[in-house]
């Protein structure tokens, strides 16, 4: 805790430890460039790759030293990480099953998705809004999470992840998937459940 990373990112680590033991020796891609899990895995991975999501940037330009990615179209090659990792990410993906199948695309046979959503198991996903004609649609009234770049309350949330997230990935390119739920309650009561899907 004195590390100063969030319960989340405690949590994510902690299963990304116990399933994958040798990710620091592997090629690893995060989804953001900003954070306790990125510092953890900048100062543990020797081949890291990571990007943010800016609006109006195109895919694979560089933006303040960063490269922005769209993890609906990633520019990455089939097949490039071992590993790939994201805290919160895919509950603002508008389209998250192209998403997922972008990630499945670019991991390795045998390469692991690590990530974390807001999700409570025992439900169904809910869409609270999508888009149709590049127009965003609302189904439940319009909620909002902070965002490091853009600030408090600016990042749209498309959807609440249930337990039927595991079908999701495996629709969508993954040959397993499952929640891990062994920290849910640690680090004083604030972990989250971690998703770890296989290629």
């Amino acid at each position: 805790m004195r590390c100063g990373a969030s319960a989340i990112t405690l949590s994510l680590v902690s299963v990304l430890k116990s399933v994958r033991p040798e990710f620091a020796r592997e090629r690893v891609y995060e989804l953001s460039s900003r954070g306790p899990l990125f510092a953890f895995l900048k100062r543990e991975v020797g081949d890291l790759i990571w990007s943010e999501y800016f609006d109006g940037v195109p895919p694979g330009e560089i933006r303040d030293g960063v490269q922005c990615q769209d993890v609906q179209r990633l520019t990455f090659a089939d097949a490039s990480f071992d590993v790939c990792t994201s805290t919160e990410v895919f509950e603002h993906v508008p389209d998250d099953g192209r998403g997922f199948a972008e990630i499945a695309r670019v991991l390795r046979p045998g390469g692991l998705f690590v990530f974390t959503v807001p999700i409570d198991p025992a439900f169904s996903t809910v869409e609270r809004a999508w888009v149709e004609n590049e127009e965003v649609r609302h189904r439940l009234p319009v909620s909002y999470h902070d965002d490091r770049i853009r600030g408090r309350g600016q990042v749209l949330v498309f959807r609440e992840y249930g337990g039927d997230i595991v079908n999701r990935l495996c629709a969508h390119g993954f040959t397993s998937a499952r929640i891990d739920g062994r920290f849910a309650d640690a680090f004083l009561g604030a972990g989250t459940h971690v998703v770890v899907a296989l290629r």
